[in-house]
C-alpha cells in the first residue's frame, strides 16, 4: 500500500485536465473572386516584384535597422525565455547548499551563563554542512503541461509578430517610396510646365505691347503661373517630407542622406501577385497565425485552470553531512538523509476556483471571435485589394490612351508650327493640354503601384 501511494502519482501524471486543441471550423471560401488564384511562391522577398534596386536597398536596411522589428524580436526573446522557463517547470529541480561556520558563546548571555558552573563547557563552536536539496512538483493533472503548451503557443504569436513587424515596416517603405518617386516627377511635369506657361506670358506681353491684345489678356496666364509657383515649394516639401521619412524607416536621422534617393528616379511597376487559396491567408498572413496562437494559448489555460481542482503534489529529499565537528565532517555519524511527500488541495475554496475557469473560458470565447473576425477581415481585403487593382489598371489604360492623343495632337501641333499654319502661343498651348495627359499618367502609375502594394499587404506578403 506504501508503495502504491509514490506510485501513483506518476500514473495519472500522464492525465491533462482539459481537451486537446483543435483548429475551429472558419468562415474560409473555396475561391476569390476578384483575386487571380495563382498557386503562391514561398515566402520571399516580395518587394523587389517591383525591380527596383534602389527600393530594395532601402526594405534591406529596414529589416536590420527598423527600431519596431528590434521591439518584435526583444518579445520573441521573452516569450522564448517564458517558454524555457514553463519547460523546466516539468522537470525535478536540485540546490547544493553548504556552510562553515564558527562561533563563540558570550558568557554573559543566554546559555553561556551556565558555563561558569558546567565543567567543560566551550564557549567556541563549529559546525559545517553540506547537502544536496531535490525537489520534484507531480504534474498530476497535466497543469504544468497546459502552461508550457500556453507558453509555446505565445511564443509562436511573438515569432509571427516579428513577421507582422517586418510586413508593416516593408509595406511603409515601399509606400513611401512610390510617394516619393510620385512627387518627383510631378515635380518634373511643373517646372515643364512653368516654362511654357512663362513663355506664353511674354508672348501675351509682346502682343498686349503691340496692341494685338487687350491689358487684361495677362490676368488668366498672369494667375495660372502664380498657381504653377506656388505648387512647386508645396511639392518640394513633400519630397522632402518622404525623404525623411524613409530615413527614419531604415533606423536613420530624419536629416540623414540616402544614397539611393540622390537621383530622382521612375515610379516603379510590379505584375500582380499570385492570390493562391483563402485557407492560404491562414498560414501565410502573421496576424492570422497571431490570433491563432493566441487563441491555442487561451485553450491550454482553461487546462491550467481545471488543474485547480486536483491536488498538487510534490516530492522532496536531501542528502549531506551537518557536524559540530570539522574533525567528524564526511562520516556515518555526521550524515544526514531525509525524504518528503507534499499535498496541497484547494478543496475549500472550489468557489474561486470555479470562477478562474469561468474567466479562462471567457477569455478562449473572446480569442476564438477575434480569430473568425480577422479572417473574415483578411478576406474582405484581399478582395477589395485586388478590386482596387483591377480599377486601378483600367484607369491607367484610359488615361494612357488619353495621353497618347494629347501627344499626337501636340506632334501635329509642332508640324503645323512649323510650316507657319499656328502661332508659337498655339504650339505651346498643345504642349501644356499633352502635360495635362502625362500628370494623369503618372497619378494612375503610382495608384496601380500602391494597389499592388495593397494586395501584397492582404495577402501577408
Amino acid at each position: 500500500m506504501k508503495q502504491l501511494v509514490f506510485v501513483a502519482p506518476l500514473l495519472l501524471a500522464g492525465c491533462a485536465a482539459g481537451s486537446a486543441y483543435r483548429a475551429p471550423s472558419l468562415p474560409v471560401a473555396d475561391a476569390w473572386k476578384a483575386a487571380a488564384a495563382t498557386p503562391r511562391p514561398a515566402p520571399g522577398a516580395w518587394w523587389k516584384s517591383f525591380g527596383d534596386s534602389a527600393l530594395d536597398a532601402l526594405v534591406e536596411q529596414a529589416l536590420v535597422a527598423n527600431p519596431d522589428i528590434d521591439v518584435a524580436l526583444a518579445r520573441v526573446e521573452q516569450a522564448r525565455a517564458a517558454a524555457g522557463m514553463a519547460k523546466a517547470s516539468q522537470l525535478p529541480s536540485a540546490n547544493v547548499t553548504g556552510s562553515l561556520a564558527r562561533s563563540q558563546q558570550s558568557l554573559e548571555d543566554g546559555l553561556g551563563r551556565l558555563a561558569r558552573y558546567v565543567p567543560g563547557f566551550g564557549r567556541t563552536q563549529d559546525r559545517a554542512a553540506a547537502a544536496i536539496e531535490a525537489g520534484w512538483d507531480v504534474d498530476f493533472a497535466g497543469e504544468l503541461r497546459r502552461g508550457r503548451e500556453a507558453a509555446l503557443a505565445d511564443l509562436v504569436a511573438a515569432q509571427a509578430g516579428t513577421d507582422a513587424a517586418r510586413l508593416a515596416v516593408v509595406g511603409d517603405v515601399v509606400d513611401t517610396y512610390l510617394g516619393l518617386r510620385g512627387s518627383e516627377a510631378q515635380l518634373s511635369a511643373l517646372e515643364a510646365r512653368r516654362a511654357i506657361l512663362a513663355e506664353r506670358l511674354e508672348i501675351m506681353r509682346r502682343r498686349v505691347a503691340t496692341g494685338e491684345a487687350a491689358a487684361n489678356a495677362l490676368e488668366e496666364p498672369t494667375a495660372t503661373l502664380a498657381v504653377i509657383d506656388a505648387l512647386v515649394p508645396q511639392v518640394r516639401g513633400g519630397v522632402a517630407v518622404a525623404k525623411g521619412r524613409l530615413a527614419i524607416l531604415v533606423g536613420k536621422p530624419a536629416s540623414a542622406d540616402l544614397p539611393e534617393l540622390a537621383q530622382a528616379g521612375a515610379i516603379p511597376t510590379a505584375a500582380d501577385p499570385a492570390a493562391g487559396v483563402p485557407s492560404d491567408l491562414l498560414r501565410r498572413r502573421p496576424d492570422l497565425v497571431v490570433a491563432e496562437a493566441k487563441l491555442r494559448a487561451s485553450h491550454a489555460r482553461v487546462g491550467q485552470a481545471l488543474g485547480e481542482y486536483w491536488p498538487k503534489i510534490s516530492l522532496s529529499g536531501l542528502l549531506g553531512f551537518a557536524t559540530n565537528s570539522l574533525a567528524s565532517f564526511g562520516t556515518g555519524d555526521s550524515a544526514t538523509a531525509q525524504g518528503a511527500v507534499g499535498l496541497r488541495w484547494r478543496l475549500f475554496d472550489f468557489g474561486r476556483v470555479d470562477a478562474e475557469i469561468r474567466r479562462a473560458k471567457g477569455a478562449e470565447k473572446e480569442a476564438l471571435a477575434t480569430y473568425r473576425g480577422s479572417v473574415l477581415r483578411a478576406g474582405e481585403q484581399v478582395e477589395s485589394a485586388f478590386a482596387r487593382l483591377a480599377t486601378a489598371r483600367a484607369a491607367l489604360a484610359a488615361r494612357e490612351d488619353q495621353a497618347a492623343a494629347l501627344a499626337r495632337a501636340a506632334e501635329r501641333a509642332g508640324k503645323a508650327f512649323k510650316v507657319g499654319e499656328i502661332s508659337r502661343d498655339q504650339l505651346r498651348a498643345a504642349q501644356a493640354v499633352r502635360l495635362d495627359g502625362v500628370d494623369a499618367v503618372r497619378d494612375a502609375q503610382v495608384e496601380v503601384a500602391r494597389a499592388v502594394l495593397g494586395c501584397h499587404r492582404a495577402l501577408g506578403g
